[in-house]
């Protein structure tokens, strides 16, 4: 049995938000869901915990059915962006609020909130209230209210999507092994791909009024489904332009203007079979190689010379622009290299990492990953 199932549910205000969902979640399991913002991510929430009224389809938690109750029938718990701590209550009362609710007893309340607090490092402001600290410790101490309860189902809004780097990164690597969020179900929400890839056992793609795509980590992110699912994981994001599909011999290529783009055989042939004579190409930036214009190209099809747009250097790694016969590629450099607006450099394309979407940015084919290789 599902510890939470969405059956067809549907929720619009003046336009439809979200259209006719399902899913299912196991016990333990931790589902993220990603997205644009404005797509619906909260509203999913909402419904779940009760906070807005679904316009049809039903909510179950361990087989029951609680479409219909108030929102502190449903036993969930809900961390929100915007914090809604209690003004005349401390950090400490904040965090303890749902365990003496519960009528657990003081003891309990004061371990509880001491371990919770120590987790999230804010146990030096316990005494203070929401005026007295910052936006990022408000945050902590919402998501510290939530892991105190004990719940059958959390529901993580943005949970640290205030926090500085050092912190959210700590707090990725502690989602991990929280105990309590192993005891039940999570929908955690976020619009940051690299935390959806971190966090997730699943993550679903929103878009359109639903999960577009459910799936590991490396699932959705080696074979997307559609264009927008490949656009919303990754940073930078998947380069894409539209071309025309060509053969000659047994040769195959992606034509976009003057642009000729060798495609490998077994690929060219199964589009070729589909009948597909126009596409989307998506090209992920780290297969993208950077060559010294003096190399000699293997081949005038997967080497190509063009123009620096825009470079950064980012710390760890770099970012590059380049202007190649009228489409714009991004890709990944070494942290140490620098380059100047308009130098010239040469880009090797690897036929073999290429992703082929429909004139509708739905997937027609991607090529075996290289991590299965």
């Amino acid at each position: 049995m599902a510890q939470l199932e969405l059956k067809n549910i549907c929720k619009g205000f003046d336009h439809p938000v979200i259209d006719n969902l399902s899913l299912e979640l196991e016990k333990g399991e931790f589902f993220v869901i990603v997205g644009p913002s404005g797509i619906g991510k909260t509203t999913l929430l909402r419904c779940i915990a009760g906070l807005e009224k679904l316009d049809q389809g039903e909510i179950h938690i361990e087989g029951e059915n609680i479409t219909n109750l108030p929102p502190y029938k449903r036993d969930v718990a809900m961390t929100f962006e915007s914090y809604a701590l209690y003004p005349h209550m401390t950090v400490f009362q904040n965090i303890a609020n749902p365990l003496v609710a519960m009528k657990k007893d003081e003891s309990f309340i004061k371990e509880r909130v001491t371990e919770i607090s120590k987790l999230l490092k804010i146990s030096n402001l316990l005494e203070r209230k929401p005026h007295e600290i910052s936006g990022g410790q408000k945050q902590r101490t919402a998501l510290g209210r939530t892991l105190a309860s004990e719940p059958k189902v959390f529901l993580l809004d943005e949970p640290i999507s205030h926090l500085d780097a050092k912190i959210r990164a700590e707090l990725r690597s502690q989602f991990h092994n929280l105990e309590a969020l192993r005891e039940v179900s999570t929908v955690y929400v976020t619009h940051d791909y690299a935390e959806a890839l971190s966090l997730g056992d699943r993550i679903g793609v929103m878009g359109n009024g639903g999960l577009m795509q459910i799936g590991s980590a490396n699932e959705i992110y080696d074979k997307p489904n559609s264009l927008f699912v490949a656009q919303h994981l990754g940073q930078p994001g998947i380069n894409s332009f539209e071309a025309e599909l060509a053969s000659e011999g047994d040769s195959y290529f992606a034509v976009a203007g003057e642009l000729k783009l060798s495609i490998a055989e077994e690929d060219g042939k199964i589009l070729m079979g589909k009948k597909i004579s126009k596409c989307h190409l998506g090209i992920r930036p780290q297969y993208i190689q950077l060559r010294l214009s003096s190399e000699k190209s293997e081949s005038e099809t997967t080497v190509f010379q063009g123009n620096v747009d825009v470079f950064e250097a980012l710390g760890s790694y770099g970012v590059m622009m380049v202007s190649i016969l009228g489409e714009s590629f991004t890709l990944l450099t070494d942290p140490e290299d620098r380059y100047q607006h308009n130098d010239n450099v040469s880009l090797k394309f690897d036929p073999k990492t290429f992703h082929f979407f429909d004139i509708n940015s739905c997937l027609l084919y991607t090529s075996p990953s290289p991590r299965d290789s």
